[in-house]
């Protein structure tokens, strides 16, 4: 017994000795035979502060990691019943996607293309180097901000309030977003470029637009087309979800299987054709992006 006790409290000290070492680092002797202390690294408090956050947050959500096992493994509700509910895929229905699956495509084209042309102008009059109007600046920059607040789900449902049930709504719920997406990083793009040119060019008496589009616009178009060619790459996955909501696209018939029980078996067919188109659309993104770059 007595054997026990000291094992326990020697492991007791070397545990406090290896905490000690962590948040009391010990000293250094330099030539002259000062003793200093070195700075205490920060890496413990983070990771204890992140710890604390994470505990309150998992408090605060109701998150529970053995009712997400149980749940995980249940028979009933979980991934076993989906399994038997989704398989095997009615193949068969593959045909009646191949419309809403390029009325997707469209719409992510044609709502990136039109946002991003629109995004240049917004970029020109946010950047803070180009347009010295602070009022015209700080409004510039506040109504991209409104854009950013909501997300693309929320233009849907009200694009469809307005202009009905269809692909005209994901378009333009589309449109807005890269618009807002694409200025904001567009006109960071543009405050970092070299005025030189810019200034040399106003000075001889051109026009500021003039100036921009001679001496700033070739700087930023490689990275011009990049945003734009990733805000068409990550539409495509936005609006396969804009059907939920009535605006269009393979969502609709993704969300009409789903809630139909009889339809499920269909289900993994829209998601295959999904996972496809994106996968083509991100390697082709991926090589023009390569050769703009």
């Amino acid at each position: 017994m007595t054997n026990f006790f000291k094992a326990v409290y020697n492991l007791i000290k070397r545990t406090l000795a290896v905490i000690k070492d962590i948040f009391v680092p010990g000293k250094i002797i330099i030539k002259d035979g000062k003793e200093v202390y070195p700075p205490k690294p920060i890496g413990p408090y983070v990771v204890i502060i992140l710890i604390i956050v994470v505990y309150f947050a998992a408090k605060a959500t109701d998150f529970s990691i053995p009712v997400l096992v149980r749940r995980m493994l249940d028979f009933k509700f979980g991934p076993f019943s989906l399994v038997k509910r989704y398989f095997p895929p009615d193949w068969s229905f593959w045909p009646e996607i191949i419309d809403p699956l390029l009325e997707t495509i469209q719409m992510s084209f044609l709502g990136s293309f039109l946002g991003a042309v629109f995004a240049l102008p917004a970029a020109f009059f946010a950047s803070s180097n180009i347009n010295k109007n602070k009022i015209l600046l700080t409004s510039s920059r506040l109504i991209l901000s409104l854009f950013r607040t909501l997300p693309i789900i929320i233009y849907a449902s009200l694009f469809t309030l307005i202009f009905g049930l269809g692909a005209v709504a994901g378009t333009i719920a589309i449109t807005l977003f890269t618009f807002s997406i694409v200025s904001k990083m567009l006109y960071e793009k543009i405050e970092t470029v070299d005025l030189g040119a810019f200034e040399a060019i106003q000075s001889t008496g051109a026009s500021k637009g003039k100036s921009f589009i001679t001496a700033v616009l070739p700087q930023i178009l490689p990275s011009y087309y990049s945003m734009s060619l990733y805000s068409f790459e990550i539409n495509i996955r936005y609006a396969a979800i804009l059907g939920y909501v009535g605006a269009g696209g393979i969502g609709f018939d993704l969300d009409n299987v789903m809630k139909n029980i009889r339809l499920n078996d269909r289900v993994v067919v829209i998601l295959f054709f999904i996972l496809i188109v994106v996968v083509l659309i991100e390697s082709l993104s991926r090589f023009l992006r390569g050769r703009l770059g």
